[in-house]
């Protein structure tokens, strides 16, 4: 006999008892002590009912079968090996500069994330006011920098007025936005992220690159120019 089975009948056997039980009669002497109005006794139909409950839980329960051995393990076991959605993988191989923020890696254009750069044509004035191509220049430096080396990007999103990639990019350890930012070549796009923002504070503080004189602060929007330095 399974276990089910014995619980059903000892919960049958319990609520023919409780049925057929009759009400004990109260004694001469509990009646004499009682109030004038006694108090209401509990419908009898309770403890029937309530001992019903489990019983149609059981029976219920029962319709759907027993459990088989490690069910609950394999469920488990299909509930962590569920696919997840990847993570879009890195890219990585030569890049190419475009400006002073952007990249094609592997044939995809990305922008720095967190950071803006002069745009290419654009024009700062140094410490003695004399103008120079601050875009070109900063172009320039990244370019220099990564040289023929492969660099590694994660992309983060998405620019919303030009549909441009905005990804971290480093060649080998190195993060290249903070390393414009630094150098005063680009300045943190605070508007976007905090990540450079102390990168920002000490090319300002030391005067470095665009810090060293005067300059616009440059936008998120770029020249349509896609040709490398």
């Amino acid at each position: 006999m399974s276990l089910t089975t014995t619980i059903l009948l000892l919960y049958a056997a319990c609520l023919v008892g409780a049925i057929a039980s009759p009400s004990v009669a109260a004694t001469p002497e509990a009646r004499r002590d009682q109030s004038p109005a006694p108090e209401p006794r509990r419908p009898a139909w309770r403890a029937p009912a309530v001992l019903a409950l489990p019983l149609a839980a059981l029976v219920i329960g029962g319709t759907a079968g027993p459990a088989r051995a490690g069910e609950p393990a394999t469920r488990i076991a299909a509930l962590a090996t569920a696919p997840v959605a990847p993570l879009a993988a890195p890219i990585m191989g030569s890049a190419t500069v475009i400006d002073g923020a952007t990249l094609s890696v592997d044939g995809r254009r990305l922008r720095l994330h967190g950071i803006v750069a002069p745009a290419l044509d654009q024009t700062c004035f140094d410490a003695q006011e004399r103008g120079y191509a601050c875009g070109r220049v900063a172009a320039e430096a990244l370019t220099a920098r990564i040289g023929e080396s492969s660099v590694t990007c994660e992309a983060r999103g998405t620019e919303a007025e030009t549909g441009t990639a905005t990804a971290h990019c480093r060649l080998g350890a190195d993060d290249l936005a903070a390393w414009l930012v630094e150098s005063g070549y680009a300045v943190a796009d605070r508007g976007v992220s905090t990540d450079y923002v102390a990168q920002d504070e000490r090319a300002w503080g030391r005067r470095r690159g665009l810090w060293a004189g005067v300059f616009d602060l440059p936008t998120r929007r770029r020249t349509t120019a896609t040709a490398g330095l």
